[in-house]
């Protein structure tokens, strides 16, 4: 399981906000807050993948019976002119959209539960609060893990020959829904008890786990055929 770089990648990546429990006290709304940064990495990062998924693939995922992810004749004729590849500069912005409102959704809910202050206060001084250059570090330590997997696995092992891009369009809600239902469930937990500091480091261990099993089983996913 370990012998891809990128599992290494994201482990390591993963250790930094237990180095910030540990030794810079954060809480349970800084490690929260962290995750929903890694949120907004994942959706960049999946842009990325939607924007060099082979063209040819675009609307496999769809009802349709499908070739090899082409699209049927019978369906061609009667869309002249349809360019696959032009199909991503809508279904890309509409992704965005569509996340970005997701991703709002999910920070005012980080902020309403566990910010201590609820949505009454400012949250601009809030998050300024948090965003120290620790927690920066943290963050781009989660985006240099996702992009090492986005550059050595799904451009260097071809995975984008092996996906659409309405499949990778859905791809990002489910693997976030799943784990940040289990994450705020051992937040809440920890705040529940109010012995935050070994509760919060089982929680980040197991969210550890749980986003390598997700990483390796996508590789599995999206293993070349050619």
């Amino acid at each position: 399981m370990l012998s891809r770089p990128s599992s290494i990648v994201l482990i390591l990546a993963n250790l930094v906000p237990l180095a910030g429990v540990l030794y810079f006290d954060w809480s349970v709304f800084d490690i929260l807050l962290l995750y929903w940064a890694e949120s907004v990495i994942i959706g960049i990062v999946n842009v990325l993948r939607m924007a060099t998924c082979r063209s040819d693939q675009i609307l496999a995922g769809l009802p349709l019976k499908l070739a090899n992810g082409q699209v049927p004749a019978e369906l061609l004729q009667h869309l002249p002119g349809f360019n696959l590849a032009a199909f991503k500069f809508f279904v890309i912005p509409f992704f965005v959209l569509h996340y970005g409102g997701f991703c709002y959704g999910h920070l005012m809910a980080v902020i309403g539960l566990f910010s201590g202050s609820g949505l009454s206060g400012r949250i601009s001084p809030m998050l300024a609060q948090v965003w120290q250059p620790e927690f920066w570090f943290a963050v781009i330590a989660m985006a240099v893990s996702h992009l090492f997997s986005f550059a050595s696995n799904f451009i260097g092992r071809n995975e984008y020959r092996n996906i659409g891009l309405l499949q990778l369009m859905n791809r990002p809600y489910g693997r976030i829904v799943a784990m940040h239902i289990a994450i705020v469930f051992g937040a809440g937990l920890v705040m529940w008890l109010g012995t935050p500091l070994p509760i919060l480091m089982i929680l980040i261990v197991a969210k550890i786990a749980l986003d390598l099993r997700l990483h390796e089983s996508e590789r599995v996913k999206l293993a070349a055929h050619d």
